[in-house]
């Protein structure tokens, strides 16, 4: 019957060992998703960037094309074509127009990838943080979880005190 006491006694402590042990196991794949999250917003991070550059580019070719359309109309004026230079007039001006939303539109994308790579790479140091805490949780020595030391030094947590010493 001792026996079997000191077996569901042995048992009971240790079960915050392997709880505080899965606990770790469970923070350092916390903290590896987390990092592996870190560079896949670092990826689209780049891709947005280059999207952004891409639009702009985009957007310069819109105003360059707007441009040529506006001195074509000053050539059609030139021979008296008053209807036809105003509406390439009108015509230059709507793809500037378009060419400076575009324009607009790559520089807002490409802050929006430096934001976000900024972002992805605090996320993978927290994630390396996270994932080398687990590592000490997990790793950690199951006796260090006692008191450094206890009131009277005769006395350990595992022995009750005896009540006339």
């Amino acid at each position: 019957m001792k026996a079997l006491w000191s077996g569901v006694l042995a048992a009971s402590l240790m079960i915050p060992v392997a709880a505080r042990a899965e606990k770790g196991d469970h923070a350092e794949k916390r903290g590896e998703r987390m990092e592996q999250q870190g560079e896949r917003r670092e990826k689209r991070s780049d891709r947005e960037e280059k999207r952004g550059e891409a639009v702009e580019k985009r957007g310069e070719g819109l105003k360059d094309k707007g441009q040529a359309d506006e001195k074509s109309a000053d050539a059609l004026r030139a021979e008296g074509k008053d209807k036809a230079a105003d509406a390439m007039e009108r015509k230059g001006e709507r793809e500037e127009k378009a060419g400076d939303r575009k324009d607009r539109r790559g520089e807002r994308m490409q802050k929006q990838g430096e934001r976000r790579e900024k972002r992805s790479e605090r996320e993978e140091k927290r994630g390396k943080r996270t994932e080398k805490r687990g590592e000490a949780r997990e790793n950690r020595n199951p006796n260090a979880a006692t008191p450094a030391t206890p009131a009277d030094p005769g006395v350990t947590p595992a022995t009750p005190a005896s009540p006339g010493k």
